[in-house]
């Protein structure tokens, strides 16, 4: 990896944990989710399968993030199946 495809993937992974933070916030101040929940929710996303709408998705964010930062090159692609 070059130095700028490892800068961007710390930028996906902070962006990820950014919002996944907050949304956890949210809902424990609307008194929704315990912080007990959290572990109980990341055991359960280890056990699900991965889902290609998903993977795509990710990809799409990817490439989108990839291009601002301009790396264009061998970005990966959405798979059809």
């Amino acid at each position: 990896m070059t130095p700028d495809e490892h800068r961007l993937m710390v930028f996906m992974f902070s962006r990820q944990t950014l919002l996944i933070n907050a949304l956890v916030e949210m809902l424990k101040s609307r008194d929704i989710l315990q912080d007990d929940d959290v572990h109980a929710f990341e055991s359960l996303a280890r056990q699900t399968k991965q889902d290609m709408k998903i993977f795509n998705g990710v990809v799409s964010q990817y490439s989108r993030y990839a291009k601002e930062l301009g790396l264009e090159d061998d970005l990966p692609k959405p798979q059809t199946s």
